[in-house]
Protein backbone atom coordinates (compact mmCIF):
# COMPACT_ATOMS: atom_id res chain seq x y z
CA UNK A 1 0.00 0.00 0.00
CA UNK A 2 2.64 2.25 1.03
CA UNK A 3 4.48 2.00 -2.65
CA UNK A 4 1.09 3.01 -4.46
CA UNK A 5 0.48 6.13 -2.37
CA UNK A 6 4.13 6.84 -3.14
CA UNK A 7 3.76 6.53 -6.94
CA UNK A 8 0.73 8.24 -7.05
CA UNK A 9 2.33 11.18 -5.52
CA UNK A 10 5.20 11.50 -8.04
CA UNK A 11 2.66 11.18 -10.81
CA UNK A 12 0.67 14.48 -9.49
CA UNK A 13 4.40 16.26 -9.56
CA UNK A 14 4.95 15.52 -13.43
CA UNK A 15 1.48 16.33 -14.14
CA UNK A 16 1.94 19.45 -12.59
CA UNK A 17 5.55 19.87 -14.09
CA UNK A 18 3.95 19.02 -17.49
CA UNK A 19 1.14 21.51 -16.94
CA UNK A 20 3.26 24.23 -16.35
CA UNK A 21 5.54 23.99 -18.98
CA UNK A 22 2.65 23.82 -21.33
CA UNK A 23 1.45 26.69 -19.79
CA UNK A 24 4.84 29.09 -20.85
CA UNK A 25 4.68 27.50 -24.40
CA UNK A 26 1.18 28.84 -24.66
CA UNK A 27 2.32 32.30 -23.32
CA UNK A 28 5.70 32.37 -25.29
CA UNK A 29 3.44 32.11 -28.86
CA UNK A 30 1.34 34.38 -27.80
CA UNK A 31 3.49 37.11 -27.05
CA UNK A 32 5.21 36.63 -29.95
CA UNK A 33 1.89 36.34 -32.27
CA UNK A 34 1.32 39.78 -30.26
CA UNK A 35 4.82 41.13 -31.05
CA UNK A 36 4.37 39.79 -35.02
CA UNK A 37 0.98 41.52 -35.30
CA UNK A 38 2.04 44.94 -33.97
CA UNK A 39 5.58 45.23 -35.97
CA UNK A 40 3.57 44.26 -39.01
CA UNK A 41 5.32 41.13 -39.71
CA UNK A 42 2.40 39.24 -40.49
CA UNK A 43 0.44 39.56 -43.98
CA UNK A 44 -2.69 41.18 -41.66
CA UNK A 45 -2.16 43.52 -38.69
CA UNK A 46 -2.70 47.15 -38.06
CA UNK A 47 -0.71 48.31 -41.17
CA UNK A 48 -2.43 46.18 -43.60
CA UNK A 49 -5.80 46.74 -42.59
CA UNK A 50 -5.21 51.04 -43.18
CA UNK A 51 -3.77 50.05 -46.36
CA UNK A 52 -7.17 47.88 -47.80
CA UNK A 53 -8.75 51.22 -46.15
CA UNK A 54 -6.81 53.60 -48.56
CA UNK A 55 -6.93 51.07 -51.69
CA UNK A 56 -10.78 51.07 -51.34
CA UNK A 57 -11.23 54.99 -50.77
CA UNK A 58 -11.54 57.58 -53.19
CA UNK A 59 -8.61 58.83 -55.27
CA UNK A 60 -9.55 61.97 -53.17
CA UNK A 61 -8.42 60.42 -49.59
CA UNK A 62 -5.52 58.23 -50.90
CA UNK A 63 -4.17 61.55 -51.66
CA UNK A 64 -4.78 63.14 -48.47
CA UNK A 65 -3.53 59.91 -46.83
CA UNK A 66 -0.41 60.56 -48.99
CA UNK A 67 0.15 64.27 -48.14
CA UNK A 68 -0.07 63.13 -44.21
CA UNK A 69 2.64 60.78 -44.81
CA UNK A 70 5.03 63.01 -46.89
CA UNK A 71 4.50 65.76 -44.19
CA UNK A 72 6.19 63.82 -41.96
CA UNK A 73 9.39 64.11 -44.28
CA UNK A 74 11.61 66.98 -44.25
CA UNK A 75 13.37 68.22 -47.21
CA UNK A 76 16.21 71.15 -47.97
CA UNK A 77 17.23 72.89 -50.93
CA UNK A 78 19.73 75.10 -50.43
CA UNK A 79 20.35 78.25 -53.04
CA UNK A 80 23.72 78.39 -54.29
CA UNK A 81 25.47 81.85 -52.57
CA UNK A 82 23.96 85.46 -53.37
CA UNK A 83 26.19 88.59 -53.69
CA UNK A 84 25.15 91.85 -53.41
CA UNK A 85 26.71 95.15 -54.25
CA UNK A 86 25.16 97.92 -51.97
CA UNK A 87 25.28 101.64 -54.15
CA UNK A 88 28.40 103.46 -52.73
CA UNK A 89 28.59 106.08 -50.08
CA UNK A 90 27.06 103.51 -47.52
CA UNK A 91 28.11 101.95 -44.61
CA UNK A 92 28.75 98.46 -46.32
CA UNK A 93 28.91 97.73 -49.48
CA UNK A 94 29.02 94.30 -50.27
CA UNK A 95 26.44 91.59 -48.83
CA UNK A 96 27.17 87.63 -49.08
CA UNK A 97 24.31 85.48 -48.11
CA UNK A 98 23.09 81.93 -48.07
CA UNK A 99 19.46 80.52 -47.76
CA UNK A 100 18.14 77.37 -47.45
CA UNK A 101 14.43 75.97 -47.56
CA UNK A 102 12.64 73.92 -45.58
CA UNK A 103 9.58 71.89 -47.00
CA UNK A 104 7.47 68.92 -46.46
CA UNK A 105 7.34 67.97 -50.16
CA UNK A 106 9.76 66.68 -51.63
CA UNK A 107 7.86 67.88 -55.23
CA UNK A 108 8.91 71.62 -53.92
CA UNK A 109 12.72 70.93 -54.01
CA UNK A 110 12.42 70.03 -57.92
CA UNK A 111 10.44 72.43 -58.55
CA UNK A 112 12.77 74.83 -56.76
CA UNK A 113 15.82 73.22 -58.94
CA UNK A 114 14.25 73.47 -62.31
CA UNK A 115 12.88 77.08 -61.81
CA UNK A 116 16.16 78.34 -59.91
CA UNK A 117 17.00 81.02 -62.61
CA UNK A 118 13.64 82.59 -62.04
CA UNK A 119 13.71 82.37 -58.21
CA UNK A 120 17.48 83.80 -57.74
CA UNK A 121 16.79 86.56 -60.10
CA UNK A 122 14.00 87.32 -58.11
CA UNK A 123 15.77 87.61 -54.75
CA UNK A 124 18.91 89.34 -56.33
CA UNK A 125 16.11 92.03 -56.79
CA UNK A 126 14.92 91.81 -53.40
CA UNK A 127 17.82 91.67 -51.29
CA UNK A 128 19.04 94.86 -53.59
CA UNK A 129 16.09 97.17 -51.98
CA UNK A 130 17.39 96.62 -48.41
CA UNK A 131 19.27 99.10 -46.70
CA UNK A 132 22.57 97.73 -44.83
CA UNK A 133 21.44 99.54 -42.12
CA UNK A 134 18.01 97.66 -41.87
CA UNK A 135 19.98 94.35 -42.37
CA UNK A 136 22.23 94.85 -39.45
CA UNK A 137 19.52 94.78 -36.42
CA UNK A 138 17.64 91.53 -35.75
CA UNK A 139 14.20 93.15 -37.01
CA UNK A 140 16.07 93.68 -40.42
CA UNK A 141 17.57 89.98 -40.98
CA UNK A 142 14.12 88.63 -39.55
CA UNK A 143 11.97 91.02 -42.42
CA UNK A 144 14.77 90.03 -44.72
CA UNK A 145 14.11 86.38 -44.23
CA UNK A 146 9.86 86.79 -44.15
CA UNK A 147 10.26 88.81 -47.97
CA UNK A 148 12.58 86.05 -49.33
CA UNK A 149 10.08 83.41 -47.64
CA UNK A 150 7.33 85.07 -49.47
CA UNK A 151 8.77 85.78 -52.35
CA UNK A 152 9.78 82.16 -52.97
CA UNK A 153 6.09 81.30 -52.74
CA UNK A 154 5.07 83.54 -54.68
CA UNK A 155 7.25 82.26 -57.74
CA UNK A 156 6.34 78.32 -56.75
CA UNK A 157 2.74 79.62 -57.11
CA UNK A 158 3.11 80.84 -60.12
CA UNK A 159 4.67 77.51 -61.83
CA UNK A 160 2.03 74.71 -62.72
CA UNK A 161 3.72 72.29 -59.42
CA UNK A 162 2.74 74.69 -57.27
CA UNK A 163 3.64 73.21 -53.80
CA UNK A 164 4.66 75.05 -50.19
CA UNK A 165 7.43 76.26 -48.41
CA UNK A 166 7.58 75.97 -44.65
CA UNK A 167 10.17 77.89 -43.89
CA UNK A 168 13.88 79.39 -44.88
CA UNK A 169 17.07 79.43 -42.54
CA UNK A 170 19.95 82.17 -43.25
CA UNK A 171 23.27 79.17 -44.12
CA UNK A 172 25.71 82.12 -44.30
CA UNK A 173 25.32 86.19 -43.49
CA UNK A 174 28.33 88.60 -44.28
CA UNK A 175 28.02 92.11 -44.68
CA UNK A 176 31.03 94.22 -45.26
Amino acid sequence: MADDDLDLGEEKKSSKKMLFIILAVVVLLVGGGAAAYFMNLLPFGPASEAEEVAEEGTGEEAEEKKAKESSNEVFYYDFEPFIVNFPPNREARLLQINFSVLTHEEGVVETLTKHAPLIRNNLLLLLGRFQPTELKTRKGKEALLTAVSQEIQRALDMQKEGGKIEAVFYTQFVMQ
